[in-house]
């Protein structure tokens, strides 16, 4: 659910940093206790078999330690990083709030901008134009500021859900696993951007894995709905996306994962097409990108026995071509940045 312009205005950098604080102290704590146990945590002096297994089990426990402080840096860092930005955004929101009040708008929880002031008393019809115009000049700035502090808050909560301990939050862990996650910088240019900018960034993509992957694309239809992100339609050659994710930086995961199925598909035609012994055969371009034979026949056995996720999730989950493109779009998301982003837009132009 995205964050509103209502919700930001509560928000306070301070217990963010008394939170960091106060896992500093936690980690001093938990550094000593780790030191003292591998230090002292089996007598030297004691040796034999059980001994040995004494000090192997001290040994898992400093790792555990170890492991668990590691966590808990990652998310005092993540919340001093949170702070500081947070801190931005009390700023920005101040300044949108004090200047809507000076200039006579108001500015609702869902971030619209509503003027309050009685027009004047006008000469001619040139008055009235020019004074209607700096009203929506001053609306649209105040607009943008309003989507500038959005996607700010966008990119904090990115951090701290990045920040998060491995191990803490099991639907979490999952997320990572399966989709992966675009970081905060990309979290927060994806959220500056319209839905017009969005979708010409997913078509410009979308165009340039076809070219990639030898596949012919007839058209993207944003068609899917409820709990399905996309699919691929092998019969039409079209990538179909749930229009509601737009706003959200995985749909690009579901992108990359659904062009895919589509290299699936085309590898698989390539593995079973017929060339005489002089002409070039089409599978070489896949077997480049590290693509066998083998495994396009894997695909092919799979697809022929798809799996559907309504049946039984765990196969469908665990089938290859299911891995496949899950890794394809976890890959793609998690290295994704903002400028990359900056250029597909400025290519769909």
């Amino acid at each position: 659910m995205a964050i509103t312009f209502g919700q930001v205005k509560t928000w306070k950098a301070a217990p963010l940093g008394d939170a960091g604080d106060g896992l500093k102290a936690d980690l001093r704590n938990l550094e000593t206790s780790r030191d003292e146990l591998e230090a002292n945590g089996v007598a030297k002096s004691w040796t034999g078999a059980a001994a040995d297994a004494a000090r192997g089990h001290r040994d898992k426990l400093v790792t555990d330690l170890s492991n668990h402080i590691t966590g808990k840096q990652g998310m005092q860092k993540a919340l001093y990083s949170a702070e500081t930005q947070v801190e931005a955004i009390e700023r920005i929101v101040q300044g949108i709030l004090d200047r809507a009040k000076t200039q006579e708008f108001t500015v609702g929880d869902d971030g619209s901008v509503t003027s309050t002031a009685t027009p004047p008393t006008f000469h001619n019809r040139y008055e009235a134009e020019e004074w209607g115009t700096s009203r929506q000049t001053v609306a649209q700035e105040l607009a943008d500021d309003i989507t500038d502090a959005l996607a700010k808050a966008a990119g904090v909560d990115q951090i701290l859900t990045d920040g998060i301990p491995t191990g803490t939050d099991q639907g979490l862990d999952q997320t990572r696993d399966q989709r992966g996650m675009a970081s905060p910088e990309t979290t927060e240019r994806w959220a500056q951007l319209t839905d017009a900018e969005r979708k010409a960034i997913i078509d410009q993509k979308i165009e340039e894995l076809a070219k990639e992957y030898g596949v012919d694309v007839e058209d993207i239809v944003w068609d899917a709905q409820g709990s399905t992100n996309g699919y691929w339609s092998e019969d039409d050659h079209t990538v179909h996306l749930n229009p509601g994710n737009v706003d959200n930086p995985d749909i690009l995961h579901t992108v990359a994962h659904e062009m895919r199925h589509a290299r699936q598909y085309e590898a698989i035609d390539d593995n079973n097409d017929f060339q005489f012994w002089w002409e070039d055969d089409p599978f070489e371009m896949h077997e480049k990108d590290g693509i066998t034979e083998e495994q396009a026949e894997e695909w092919e056995d799979n697809f022929d026995d798809y799996k559907s996720p309504d049946k039984d999730y765990d196969a469908y989950y665990n089938q290859p071509v299911e891995a496949d493109a899950r890794k394809s779009g976890r890959e793609y998301l998690d290295n994704l940045t903002p400028a990359e982003l900056d250029r597909l837009l400025k290519e769909s132009k």
